[in-house]
């Protein structure tokens, strides 16, 4: 029963999953328009259901092992993949006049892949847990501590990818200080230097 509730766990809080609504919420917040946050969630989604394709294709090809890309070896190819199509996506933002705060999404994205790169070259550090722990540092950040409590999820998921044998504590925790940490350098960046 545990591990079905981790493998559930592990689906709902995906890192697809997660950065889904992550536009709207940026987009309304910046600008307190629920049209353009839409108009922005949807061209968002359109680049986030392409790395989906892409991820179930190499599933379908055994380019992958499965839908969490959970061999080390194959992860290059879709870091690889998700940092071109980011640049692409911020052609996009940079033509249709997007709002500061998608700018800072994607460049908190693509360094996130960056260094989740390097850092897959010695352990395979954890994405969902990365993910989860960047989704809420920036909830945080952008609603100012309103979303103090989706900190909560980080050990619910490092749970979840421990049970289901993905990841071993060490690289739950990597993980999670790595999403932590690559979102308040994009602050930082963006707050006091940009």
């Amino acid at each position: 029963m545990s591990k079905f509730f981790a493998q559930t766990i592990s689906t709902i809080l995906n890192p697809i999953i997660l950065l889904a609504p992550v536009p709207y919420f940026l987009v309304l917040k910046s600008t307190n328009n629920p049209s353009l946050a839409y108009f922005w969630e949807i061209l968002s989604l359109i680049f986030i259901l392409v790395v989906l394709v892409f991820i179930l294709l190499g599933v379908e090809r055994k380019t992958f092992s499965d839908l969490d890309i959970s061999k080390r070896k194959q992860r290059p190819l879709l870091f690889t993949f998700a940092i071109g199509l980011s640049a692409i996506y911020t052609i996009f933002l940079y033509f249709l006049n997007a709002p500061r705060s998608l700018f800072i999404a994607v460049f908190t994205l693509i360094l996130g892949l960056v260094i989740f790169e390097l850092v897959n070259r010695t352990t395979k550090a954890s994405l969902h847990v990365g993910t989860v722990s960047a989704f809420a540092t920036s909830l945080f950040i952008v609603y100012d501590g309103v979303f103090i409590l989706t900190f909560l999820l980080i050990p619910l998921v490092a749970f979840a990818r421990i049970k289901t044998h993905n990841h071993t504590q060490q690289q739950t925790v990597i993980g999670a200080v790595l999403g932590i940490l690559i979102t308040l350098i994009a602050y930082v960046i963006f707050k006091y230097i940009v």
